[in-house]
């Protein structure tokens, strides 16, 4: 083979081999390219789900400050409204007030007349009769109470009553354990077999409470 032929097979043999040369460039320049792009976008993930955690977390923060605010709100006017129900002044009780002249006059003679039906007009809604030797006053209704007045005074042919008893007297029945039977309004009467009768008002002048005593001496 002559020195041209052999140069010509020397140069077909190396330009195949540059080639393969010019694509493991190429490839490895692909690969970097992907990685890259995937390290970039890697980044980018991280920074985009970084900054939407901050958003939740900014927007949690705002509402629990908003809750917590509220909350100071409902606790200062829960405090405004007991102070205010504190320091409010205690309703003023009613002062108990006599009735009338005529009416003291109808309930004095329901009892010399027997006529005790006509004391319910006369009564409040409830009537706290107490017997006195016998413990506590039960509530009544007025028919109930003008029952019990009634069964107490018995026939009023049998025996008188008197309500014009003396300061004295009254003084003494004010003296006892029952006192709180005899203010200065009460009408007071008492029979020949020396029961005792008393009505005490309420701040409408309705009786409110009666007391029965069999004997004056149990007052004393």
């Amino acid at each position: 083979m002559d020195e041209e032929t052999q140069s010509t097979a020397t140069e077909q043999i190396k330009e195949p081999i540059k080639k393969s040369k010019g694509k493991k460039s190429l490839l490895v320049l692909l690969v970097l390219i992907l990685m890259g792009a995937s390290a970039g976008g890697a980044y980018w993930w991280r920074e985009q789900t970084a900054k939407d955690f901050q958003k939740q977390q900014a927007a949690d923060i705002a509402s629990l400050k908003q809750t917590t605010e509220s909350l100071k709100k409902q606790l200062a006017d829960e405090k405004a409204k007991n102070a205010k129900s504190t320091s409010a002044p205690a309703k003023t009780a009613c002062t108990p007030k006599a009735p009338t002249a005529s009416v003291i006059e109808n309930i004095k003679a329901s009892i010399t007349s027997g006529n005790t039906a006509a004391l319910e007009g006369y009564m409040a809604t409830n009537v706290d009769v107490t017997i006195a030797g016998s413990g506590a006053p039960t509530a009544n209704t007025p028919t109930q109470a003008v029952t019990a007045i009634t069964n107490f005074i018995g026939d009023p042919t049998t025996s008188t009553w008197d309500f014009a008893l003396s300061a004295s007297t009254l003084s003494s029945y004010g003296a006892g354990s029952y006192s709180k039977y005899f203010p200065s309004i009460a009408v007071v009467g008492k029979s020949g077999g020396k029961k005792v009768i008393a009505f005490s008002f309420d701040c409408n002048g309705k009786i409110n409470t009666v007391l029965l005593a069999a004997n004056e001496d149990i007052l004393k």
